[in-house]
């Protein structure tokens, strides 16, 4: 069994990214495309993990801090792509599309997902207290759920912003920036973690459980 996190993309998105398969090889410029791709999913990527989510909330301070760390999130990476995208070779550009292709896979369903792989033993723990929460044990899981989503969060970071960022050959200056505005977003996040699992109700609970089981996939 391998464990998955993954969005099913937009249209749009999964239109240009099978463009973006289907112009390999070709000699026209494709760093345009690339850099639409990475911006667009930036903004998926933040509205499905996040979002979506916090329209489930009714207005309240919970909903302030995950909608200020959505904010936070999707401009500090959208401004780094914009720092680190632009013209480029189609040998690099090539790397970066590759990795993104590498990142979709079918769900159980037959729905195509663009994700990351994720340890096996961290979705099952996930699973497990999502399936605690729904059995009404949510205050006896916020604990675990805090580490759980500090560790998920991790992945998620590693690889969209680390592992993508490797592949545009960045020199030096670039490449602390990026590193600097990875740390800054992880930081964030497990702030933002501490501060909010801990203080969800019941069904404030349900509501995450729901929403992240459909992102994580077995198969």
């Amino acid at each position: 069994m391998t464990s998955y996190f993954g969005i099913i993309p937009s249209d749009e998105l999964k239109s240009d990214i099978d463009l973006a398969k289907s112009k390999r090889g070709s000699s026209e410029p494709q760093y345009p495309l690339r850099d639409k791709i990475s911006l667009k999913l930036n903004d998926e990527l933040i509205d499905n993990l996040l979002v979506k989510l916090v329209q489930q909330f009714p207005a309240s301070e919970k909903r302030d801090t995950a909608e200020k760390l959505a904010g936070y999130v999707r401009s500090t990476v959208s401004v780094l792509l914009k720092q680190l995208l632009g013209k480029a070779p189609n040998e690099q550009v090539m790397k970066s599309l590759e990795f993104l292709e590498s990142s979709t896979f079918v769900d159980n369903t037959g729905n195509s997902r663009i994700g990351a792989a994720l340890p096996d033993d961290l979705v099952n723990q996930l699973k497990a207290s999502f399936a605690a929460v729904h059995a009404g044990q949510g205050k006896e899981q916020r604990q675990a759920l805090t580490t759980q989503f500090k560790l998920f969060a991790d992945q998620i970071i590693k690889h969209f912003m680390t592992d993508y960022n490797k592949t545009l050959d960045l020199g030096l200056i670039k490449r602390k920036a990026a590193e600097l505005a990875t740390s800054a977003v992880g930081k964030a996040v497990h702030i933002a973690i501490d501060k909010l699992i801990p203080a969800l109700s019941q069904a404030e609970l349900e509501a995450v459980a729901t929403h992240f089981d459909h992102l994580l996939v077995q198969k």
